[in-house]
C-alpha cells in the first residue's frame, strides 16, 4: 500500500497585537504616565512614551530617566494601572475583523504572537472581540523575559503541536508595527509585512528590514494573500 504524502503546511500569518490590531496607546500611556507620576519623575515626552508601546515595559522605563533601583517600582505601579483600567482602554482598528475574515476564510491559519503579557492578552482579544476570528493568541509571560523572536518560536511550536505539520517558511508571514516584530521574524526566516498605522513608522520598519510597508487596512488582507500566494477563495494561485 502507498503511503500518502503528508498534508502541506497551511498558509500562516503571525500578528503583533498593540499598533497593529489594536489602538492600545490611550491605555499604556496613561499608565506610564501614573508610574512616572508616582516616582516624582517627570515623564516623557508624548512622542517618547509612544516608545514604550510593543517593547517589554521593563526595558523602557530605564532607557527613559527611571533609575535602576526605582525600576521594579515603576514596573509594579505600571502593571497595577494597567490590570485595573489601561487594558480595557484599547479599540480596534477599523478594518482589521474584516481583513482576519478574508484571510481565514482563504484558508490562512491566524495566531497572535504579542509580547503583551498572555495575562492581558487573552481576556482583551476576547472583549474587544477578535478571539472568534484568530487560531491562537501566545502572549509573553508575566515577567516578559522573552524576547519577539522567543514568543514567535512559541507561536510556530502552536501550530506544529496543533495541526501535526511544521509552518513552511515560504508561506509564513509576520505582521507587525515595530522593528522588533520585523527582527523576531528573520531570526526565524520569515518575511515580515510592516503596518504604517502603527506606533513604529515606516522609516523604523524599512530600516529593521520589513519586507513591504502597508499603510491602509483594506490593503492589508490583500497583500498577504498575494504574499502567501492564496486568493480569496483559499485556493493557490498559479
Amino acid at each position: 500500500m502507498t503511503t500518502p504524502p503528508p498534508a502541506p503546511a497551511r498558509p500562516l500569518v503571525l500578528l503583533d497585537l498593540d499598533g497593529t490590531l489594536m489602538n492600545s496607546a490611550p491605555g499604556v500611556l496613561s499608565s506610564v504616565r501614573a508610574a512616572y507620576a508616582h516616582l516624582g519623575v517627570p515623564a516623557p515626552t508624548e512622542a517618547a512614551m509612544r516608545t514604550f508601546i510593543g517593547p517589554p515595559i521593563g526595558r523602557s522605563f530605564p532607557a527613559h530617566g527611571v533609575a535602576a533601583e526605582n525600576l521594579e517600582d515603576a514596573i509594579a505601579v505600571y502593571n497595577e494601572h494597567f490590570g485595573r483600567v489601561g487594558v480595557w482602554d484599547t479599540t480596534v482598528f477599523d478594518g482589521i475583523p474584516e481583513a482576519l475574515r478574508t484571510l481565514r476564510e482563504a484558508g490562512a491559519l491566524l495566531v497572535v504572537a504579542t509580547a503583551k503579557p498572555a495575562t492581558w492578552a487573552l481576556p482583551i482579544c476576547a472583549e474587544v472581540g477578535l478571539t472568534p476570528l484568530l487560531d491562537a493568541v501566545v502572549g509573553a509571560p508575566d515577567d516578559e523575559s522573552e524576547s519577539k523572536g522567543q514568543i514567535m518560536g512559541r507561536a510556530l511550536a502552536w501550530v506544529r503541536e496543533h495541526t501535526g505539520v511544521a509552518h513552511d517558511p515560504a508561506r509564513t508571514v509576520m505582521v507587525g508595527d515595530r522593528e522588533h516584530d520585523v527582527e523576531g521574524a528573520h531570526e526565524h526566516g520569515i518575511a515580515c509585512v510592516g503596518v504604517g498605522w502603527g506606533y513604529g513608522g515606516e522609516d523604523e520598519l524599512r530600516r529593521a528590514g520589513a519586507a513591504e510597508v502597508v499603510h491602509d487596512v483594506a490593503d492589508l488582507a490583500p497583500r498577504l494573500l498575494d504574499r502567501l500566494g492564496l486568493t480569496d477563495a483559499g485556493r493557490r494561485t498559479a
